[in-house]
C-alpha cells in the first residue's frame, strides 16, 4: 500500500510526492542546463581545432607541390612541413580544450544534481519508503492472525507517551486488565502508523 487510509495523512503524502517529483525534474532540468551552458564553452576548441587542421591541410598540400619544383623545393618544403606541424599542434590544442570543457561540464552537472537529489533521499524517498514497507509488513502479519493484543503490546512500546495518555491514564494496567476497549484503541494507534484503519481483530 503506497498511501495511508486516513485521509489527511494520505492528502499529505501525496502532496510530498508530487513535491517530490517535481523538485527532482527541476533539479535534473537544472544540472542538464549548467552542463549545456559550460559546454557551449567548448566551441572556442571546435574553432581552433577546425583552423588548426585547415592551417595544416593547406600547408601541407602547398609543401607537397612546391616540393616537386627544381632546385629550390627541398628549401621551401622544410618550412612549410614545420608550418603545417604547428597547425597539427593547433588543432590538438582545440580538441585538449573541448575535453577538458567536457570533464568540466559534466562534473559540474553532477555536483548540481547529486547534494539535492541525495537531500531530497532523505527527507522524501527513504521515509516513504519506510512507510510502504511498514505497511506492507503489518498487512501480512494481520493476515497471519496478529491480535489486537499484541499490537497493544507494540503501541505502549513505540507511541509517545502522549498519545498513549490519551488512550487510557495508565495503558499498562488497562492491558494487564484486558480492558477490551482500551486494547483496541492502543492497536487503533499501532495500526495508523502503518496506515491502516481498524477493523475486526482477533
Amino acid at each position: 500500500m503506497l498511501y495511508s487510509q486516513y485521509p489527511v495523512a494520505r492528502t499529505r503524502q501525496i502532496i510530498a510526492d508530487v513535491l517530490g517529483l517535481l523538485t527532482t525534474i527541476a533539479v535534473i532540468a537544472i544540472g542538464l542546463a549548467v552542463t549545456a551552458a559550460i559546454r557551449t564553452l567548448g566551441q572556442f576548441g571546435r574553432d581552433l581545432e577546425t583552423a588548426g587542421e585547415g592551417f595544416q591541410e593547406g600547408l601541407g598540400e602547398a609543401a607537397e607541390n612546391l616540393g616537386d619544383v627544381p632546385l629550390i623545393g627541398g628549401g621551401i618544403r622544410v618550412p612549410l612541413d614545420a608550418a603545417a606541424s604547428a597547425g597539427g599542434a593547433v588543432a590538438e590544442a582545440g580538441r585538449g580544450q573541448q575535453q577538458f570543457v567536457e570533464l568540466v561540464a559534466v562534473g559540474a552537472g553532477w555536483a548540481v544534481v547529486l547534494f539535492p537529489l541525495l537531500v531530497l533521499a532523505l527527507v522524501w524517498v527513504w521515509p516513504r519508503s519506510r512507510f510502504v514497507r511498514r505497511s506492507a509488513a503489518m498487512r501480512r502479519l494481520l493476515e497471519s492472525g496478529m491480535t489486537g493484543d499484541t499490537l497493544a503490546v507494540r503501541a505502549m512500546a513505540r507511541a509517545p507517551l502522549a498519545e498513549l495518555a490519551r488512550v487510557h491514564p495508565d495503558p499498562g494496567a488497562a492491558w494487564r486488565a484486558q480492558d477490551a476497549e482500551a486494547i483496541r484503541a492502543l492497536a487503533a494507534l499501532e495500526l495508523r502508523r502503518s496506515g491502516i484503519r481498524p477493523q475486526r481483530l482477533p
